[in-house]
């Protein structure tokens, strides 16, 4: 009877694992779409709409988790799939095709990444909540999800060269994402009097614009009906994770550090490795790097709201321990010649080997 629960609850983690990875596929080509008939450039999409869209598995999954109690599995899966971007994502990817970068994603977009992990580890070690993450604290990670997004969309016009981190962190400091929050509120304010204004005169030609509204409908409804496949997805993953987990006898924080964190990065490797076929590393970078800041603002700033993370100081400790230096690894590995090439892709993906060992290793003979 009990083998008969695993092979179930097996199955079920597959079925949600499948319908996140083809959700969040479906959300990521249907939402590309509606935003660029909408006028918002290629770049701005590639480092929001795509990483949000390839992250929604995580996003889901971790603020479920949080809300149904499992914190191990929550946490497990959001730095473990921040570990899997830059090793095992970055490292296939690299070895199918050496990948370029540039000044900006590393001056600025990893800086960011590695700044809201470090804050993350705040929360996490500070003596007012020790081994705790709580509500205002998710309210932060929030604010600087959306302090990340506003800067991007403020800059789009000169990503290029905008690329300082400092100037990110006077952005934040300032609140200068207030301003362009405003500003954003008026354009569509305009937008939607233009739109008032452009149906009176074009009455005559209402059966033209009947047609063009079908295909904004019918993606729409595409997007709403993968959200809700990510979501059901979701369920599925922790329901059948934790019942592993105790069937098992593992630590959750473990499964969601290795199958549930593999499961959910399905789609940055698909992405990203039919990215590198294509010769778009630049890109590839910049989704796996807002993908990663994603998955700890969202993923965990979500959940919070609602109820606080607890977890223990060693498996915080080497997560957090883990990530930090994989981060510092990626950041030198990009610095020496502004690019991946398959050797070190080899490294980065024996970095993944090394750190599932070491988690597996220390966690199990430590009881946790």
């Amino acid at each position: 009877m009990q083998s008969l629960a695993a092979i179930f609850n097996v199955g079920l983690l597959a079925l949600g694992l499948i319908m996140l990875s083809q959700g969040s596929e479906y959300f990521v080509e249907t939402a590309s779409k509606l935003a660029r008939s909408a006028g918002i450039s290629e770049l701005f999409i590639g480092l929001t709409l795509v990483a949000v869209g390839t992250s929604l598995p995580e996003i889901v999954s971790s603020s479920l988790a949080v809300v149904a109690g499992s914190a191990y599995l929550a946490f497990g899966n959001v730095l473990g799939s921040y570990i899997a971007n830059l090793t095992l994502v970055i490292g296939l990817s690299a070895v199918l095709a050496p990948l370029a970068s540039n000044a900006a994603l590393l001056g600025r977009d990893s800086k960011v990444m590695i700044f809201i992990l470090l804050f993350l580890g705040f929360s996490m070690f500070d003596p007012v909540t020790p081994a705790q993450i709580v509500a205002y604290e998710g309210v932060v990670l929030l604010l600087l999800f959306v302090a990340y997004v506003l800067f991007l969309y403020d800059n789009r016009d000169e990503c290029e060269t905008c690329y300082q981190f400092e100037v990110f962190v006077d952005y934040l400091i300032r609140l200068r994402f207030l301003t362009t929050l405003q500003g954003l509120a008026r354009k569509s304010h305009a937008t939607k009097s233009k739109v008032v204004d452009s149906n009176h005169e074009e009455e005559h030609d209402e059966s033209a614009q009947q047609k063009q509204l079908v295909r904004p409908y019918r993606d729409s409804m595409i997007v709403i009906l993968s959200c809700l496949g990510v979501v059901v997805g979701a369920q599925f993953v922790i329901q059948g994770a934790t019942h592993l987990s105790l069937f098992w006898g593992v630590n959750e924080g473990l499964i969601g550090l290795t199958v549930v964190a593999l499961g959910t990065s399905l789609p940055e490797i698909m992405v990203s490795v039919n990215s590198a076929r294509k010769g778009f590393g630049r890109l590839l970078i910049g989704n796996v790097i807002g993908s990663n800041i994603i998955n700890i603002t969202l993923g965990l700033g979500i959940g919070v709201l609602a109820v606080s993370v607890s977890i223990d100081m060693l498996t915080a400790g080497l997560l957090m321990g883990l990530s930090l230096a994989i981060s510092t690894l990626f950041y030198f590995v990009i610095k020496v010649d502004w690019r991946v090439t398959r050797r070190e892709g080899v490294l980065l993906i024996l970095c993944y080997v090394f750190a599932q060992i070491a988690v597996f290793s220390i966690l199990q003979l430590g009881g946790v």
